[in-house]
């Protein structure tokens, strides 16, 4: 009795032992069925985060090319501008002399009256106005010139101010 009793008690045992390494077993086998498709979808999003990253290193080395040719283009414009900046300021300059020359001429012209003549009034040539009376220039004429003056001074001046401010919005 005694040995059917331990044998009993061993037998007891051993079918809860199994029972509970078959329940261990099949817990452990769905940990794996789920930790190996978790593991699936973790390469899988590995595999496309690496090609993305070839992806976007392509696009980087393609931004960088770029940026440079853009740099190179930008500091081609701003030579540029600044040289038609420089080449307006000098026509500015130009111009105000020469508005400034003529001014002053027709002015003084105006009122000027032949002071040398180098040789008897018979000996000048004829220059199309009475012998001994002073060259006046051509007053009549003096504010077209004048004028045209002024709209070629206006223009430099435009081309100026535009070329600074499409360098300022370029910038």
């Amino acid at each position: 009795m005694q040995e059917a009793g331990n044998e009993a008690n061993q037998k007891g045992w051993c079918d809860k032992a199994i029972s509970d390494a078959e329940q261990k077993r099949e817990y452990s086998a769905k940990a794996i069925v789920e930790l190996n498709g978790q593991m699936a979808k973790l390469e899988a999003t590995r595999d496309r985060l690496a090609q993305e990253l070839e992806v976007l290193a392509d696009e980087i080395a393609s931004l960088k090319d770029t940026r440079a040719q853009a740099q190179e283009m930008r500091a081609g414009e701003k030579a540029e501008n600044a040289n038609t900046v420089k080449e307006a300021h000098e026509g500015l300059s130009a111009v105000e002399q020469a508005i400034d020359i003529l001014t002053k001429f027709y002015r003084t012209a105006a009122k000027s009256k032949l002071e040398l003549l180098q040789g008897p009034k018979d000996d000048a040539l004829d220059a199309g106005f009475e012998g001994g009376e002073a060259y006046k220039g051509a007053q009549g004429t003096a504010t077209g010139i004048i004028g045209m003056l002024d709209v070629i001074k206006s223009d430099f001046q435009r081309t100026i101010s535009e070329s600074e401010k499409a360098e300022a919005q370029a910038e």
